[in-house]
């Protein structure tokens, strides 16, 4: 009995022993935190957002169910809407959101375990706003960096904040302003600027509109082969459509609109080349802008043009009566592979005018042409402009790069240190007999470094006229060819040392050269004085044919080798008539055959030899000085019996 009762007791005790996790409660395993998130739409800062937008954001990894609440408060005080138990990670309300109203919102994840809110909670968003209701009481709006972008804001009291959407709610061609209160504004849409809206800044140095950028229409790429022409991207937008399809030149072109506004009083900065370009005028008559000041800025400071054009046809439309003055640029160009942009670039204007102009760039062009350029009837003058005179591709950054010029066209009372670029495509522009395309006087362009061996000014188009004007220092003086072969007139101008860069054209003052099939003609050297060069004029030809070259009533000072020097065959018609020669060492005439000479004379000029030299210097020094009365009526004004040698008549 013993042993059948020991036996009993084990068979129990194992039966208990196996059974007891079915007498105690199991344990659950822990519920895990809901996982971190991110809100994804309205993204942070966006504008113009629909009134029934949908919500998204990533999904929290265990969450049971999602809250949002969405406030026009960032302490989400009142909230506008707060909803719960959401099972999916997107959201559109049933009601609509009020236009043009700032919004934050934010999704909190919830599980057994508590609660995990979205890692950028908080974020904000803008609603459209409806379109600007005519508003013939109101002509006047304020901005303030201290502002408020509402509908019901703009007063002088409550004004907005940011340019960019005072833009927005201000009503086009009904004459009203903008106005810009003190401070440094942070853009960071474009300002697209209705039809005859104004800017008014408080003054250059006390308004700033600062921007690192701004947001790029959709489809829009910054790497896109046409980026640098198109309007996307810069912070001032005055533009108007000029194909009646968008960009596609082969749609017929669209006449400008009346813009009828201005522009003007504050400083653009473009935070170290952060922003693409300042202002973008596009397709507008009767724009004005001055007292801008530009730094900075990534590719172009301003633009004023109808918008991108075939090349090799002349344009249907032309921008009338533009108007820039008294701006100043600072480092707002750019050098790309295939080119380098300028700071004020411009095209297809007619009857602008552009003045009291300061540029100053270390890689970028002063004024140059965008699109295909074509000019009529323009005044560029009163400008200074000085660039880096070490450019990799073209030796030194050009001043002013005109392309296709029309009649009447002026550049005067420019001071600069590198160079002038005038050129027509072929067959562009051929001068109207009377009328020249360009008169270029009163330019004073002094090399700064002494070591660049580019011209002073690039002649590549017809009708041109240069007198009065001084150059120094230049690798050489001037320079033509190509399409620039007819109707030249270098008169009155002073040539001053271009030995200590003796180049590939030797050395010269005037280099004239036909290395392509347009035949060259009617080009007049008159009353120059050229002082200190290897050559004096140099000719050049290997295609077509120069003839009718006229060098006559100059002044050759300390020529080293020739004062006129021909170079090919097929060059004819070249007259040396009335010139004076000096040099110290009592050097001859040396000049090519084949030129027809007569009534040059060796001798001391008796010039003045004080004072500048772009001033008093090569003035006569009284009436018996050598070179009253020596030279030839070419057509220019004179006192006495006959015309002065050189560049002053006395």
């Amino acid at each position: 009995m013993k042993v059948q009762t020991k036996t009993l007791f084990f068979s129990l005790l194992l039966l208990c022993t196996v059974s007891a996790s079915c007498d105690k409660e199991e344990t659950p395993e822990p519920v895990p935190e809901a996982g971190e998130f991110n809100l994804t739409a309205p993204t942070d800062k966006s504008t113009g957002v629909s009134v029934t937008p949908a919500f998204t954001w990533d999904e929290s990894s265990d969450a049971s169910s999602y809250a949002l609440v969405i406030s026009t408060s960032s302490d989400f005080v009142n909230p506008f809407i707060d909803v719960n138990e959401l099972t999916a990670n997107t959201y559109t309300p049933s009601i609509l959101l009020a236009t043009g109203t700032r919004y934050f919102w934010k999704v909190t994840a919830f599980n057994a375990n508590g609660a995990k809110i979205a890692t950028n909670a908080g974020i904000s968003f803008r609603t459209q706003a409806t379109a600007p209701v005519p508003s013939p009481n109101i002509s006047k709006y304020y901005v303030s960096p201290d502002g408020e972008d509402n509908p019901d804001k703009g007063t002088i009291a409550n004004p907005f904040k940011t340019l960019a959407y005072a833009a927005s709610r201000v009503p086009a061609s009904e004459g009203d302003t903008i106005y810009l209160k003190p401070g440094t504004y942070v853009e960071t849409e474009p300002a697209v600027i209705p039809l005859g809206v104004s800017v008014i800044g408080s003054g250059e140095l006390t308004t700033t509109l600062s921007s690192s950028g701004v947001k790029l229409r959709s489809g829009i790429s910054p790497t896109a082969n046409n980026y640098k022409l198109w309007y996307d991207g810069s912070l001032i937008q005055l533009v108007s459509p000029h194909r009646t399809v968008f960009r596609n030149n082969n749609s017929s072109a669209i006449a400008p609109a009346n813009g009828n506004q201005t522009i003007s009083g504050f400083t653009i900065d473009g935070n170290n080349k952060s922003l693409k370009a300042g202002v973008w005028v596009e397709n507008r008559d009767n724009v004005t802008m001055h007292h801008v000041t530009f730094k900075n800025l990534a590719q172009r400071g301003a633009v004023f043009g109808p918008g991108d054009k075939d090349f090799y046809v002349y344009p249907e439309f032309y921008m009338k009566n533009t108007l820039i003055h008294d701006c100043t640029f600072i480092n707002s160009g750019k050098d790309l592979a295939d080119e380098t942009l300028g700071n004020l670039c411009i095209a297809q204007l007619e009857n602008a005018e552009i003045y009291n102009i300061n540029i100053t760039d270390n890689q970028g062009y002063g004024i140059k042409f965008i699109y295909d350029g074509y000019f009529k009837n323009i005044k560029i003058h009163d400008c200074t402009i000085t660039l880096n005179e070490s450019d990799a591709k073209w030796g030194e950054d050009i001043a002013i790069e005109l392309w296709n010029l029309g009649p009447g066209n002026e550049v005067y009372n420019i001071q600069c240190n590198t160079w002038l670029s005038l050129v027509n495509h072929p067959e562009k522009f051929a001068s109207p007999n009377g009328t020249e395309n360009m008169k270029v006087y009163h330019v004073s362009i002094i090399d700064k470094d002494g070591v660049s061996g580019k011209e002073a000014v690039e002649i590549g188009a017809p009708g041109i006229e240069i007198y009065n004007s001084y150059f120094q220092d230049k690798g050489f003086g001037i320079a033509i060819w190509d399409m620039g072969r007819k109707n030249i007139t270098i008169r009155n101008n002073i040539f001053y040392n271009t030995t200590v860069k003796s180049n590939w054209t030797g050395g010269v003052a005037v280099y004239i050269d036909n290395s392509r099939e347009w035949k060259f003609s009617n080009i007049n050297i008159d009353n120059n004085v050229f002082d200190t060069h290897n050559y004096g004029v140099r000719i050049k030809n290997s295609n077509a044919g120069i003839e009718g070259v006229h060098v006559r009533n100059n002044a050759f000072l300390d020529i080293v080798l020739m004062e006129l020097a021909l170079d090919g065959n097929n060059i004819t018609d070249i007259v040396l008539n009335s010139n004076l020669k000096f040099n110290i060492t009592a050097l001859p005439w040396a000049f090519s055959a084949g030129i027809s000479e007569s009534s040059n004379v060796l001798g001391d000029p008796g010039f003045n030899r004080t004072g500048d030299r772009w001033d008093t210097y090569y003035k006569p020094l009284s009436g018996s000085s050598y070179v009253i009365d020596k030279g030839i009526d070419v057509g220019i004004d004179f006192n006495g019996a006959a015309p002065d040698i050189g560049r002053f008549e006395f």
